[in-house]
């Protein structure tokens, strides 16, 4: 689960997760905003349910407008995109060990962050040709004109910012996936509107992290977490003595037709 947390008045840590308002944006990243988002009815998507448009007939927004996206409420909040630090990470996996290869043509060099938040520690910061995509410069600073930022306010403020970098999500998006640059036509969506950092992807995978889980079980919830694992393993040595069965099974008939 995605959270960011930050120091509370008293000083105590505060863990922040989209509010239920947040959860009901369906927000596409394909064109201008006035036609990007739709509103779901709850903050789980169901088959059938109708959704509404973000702005009315006459331009105004929707009620869940004035809402906070997240929860608890901020007045200013960074907002990151999680593909771009996944890329970043994935980049350094990538590159770790190009040096032990000897017929290796392109220089590799280290040095400190640029935005020198480490500056005792040394990143690889080119290799095999490609500079080291550094996350940390992909963000932006929203902050309320009020009291508390409402979900139209980081809307407002994230969408063009989005839409500026949308070349560059369908060519991280692709790279991360190892795959190259992902087509332009590529139907974009916000899936999920993390205070830490926005999953952006295929638009329709938006349905599936808005479904409604499963209803818990009664039976189970009342189990204490040692009868829990104790039914956990029971369920996978049964299925492990099934699988010896099948293949002693299929053995012996295999060892019956080479006899006949």
């Amino acid at each position: 689960m995605d959270m960011a947390s930050a120091p509370a008045d008293n000083g105590e840590w505060v863990l922040r997760l989209p509010s239920e308002a947040g959860k009901r944006l369906f927000w596409t990243l394909n064109g201008p905003l006035e036609a990007a988002i739709q509103v779901a009815p709850s903050e789980f998507y169901e088959p059938g349910d109708v959704m509404e448009t973000y702005f009315g007939p006459d331009g105004s927004p929707h009620p869940v407008s004035q809402a906070s996206p997240f929860e608890p409420p901020v007045s200013s909040i960074t907002a990151r995109v999680r593909c771009f630090d996944t890329w970043e990470h994935n980049w350094d996996s990538l590159h770790r060990l190009c040096g032990e290869y000897d017929d290796n043509p392109y220089p590799r060099r280290r040095g400190p962050r640029p935005d020198g938040e480490t500056p005792d520690r040394l990143y690889l910061i080119e290799c095999c040709g490609e500079k080291r995509p550094w996350a940390y410069n992909t963000f932006l600073q929203v902050t309320t004109q009020g009291e508390l930022l409402t979900v139209h306010e980081y809307v407002s403020a994230v969408h063009p910012w989005l839409m500026a970098m949308r070349d560059t999500l369908l060519d991280v998006l692709g790279k991360i996936d190892d795959q190259p640059k992902l087509p332009s036509e590529t139907k974009l969506a916000v899936l999920h509107l993390s205070p830490y950092a926005l999953i952006i992807d295929h638009e329709d995978k938006w349905v599936t992290w808005h479904r409604k889980p499963p209803a818990p079980d009664p039976a189970a919830a009342q189990l204490s977490f040692e009868e829990r694992q104790r039914l956990t393993m029971e369920r996978e040595m049964a299925r492990s003595a099934a699988l010896i069965r099948a293949r002693e099974e299929a053995s012996a008939l295999s060892r019956g037709a080479r006899v006949d």
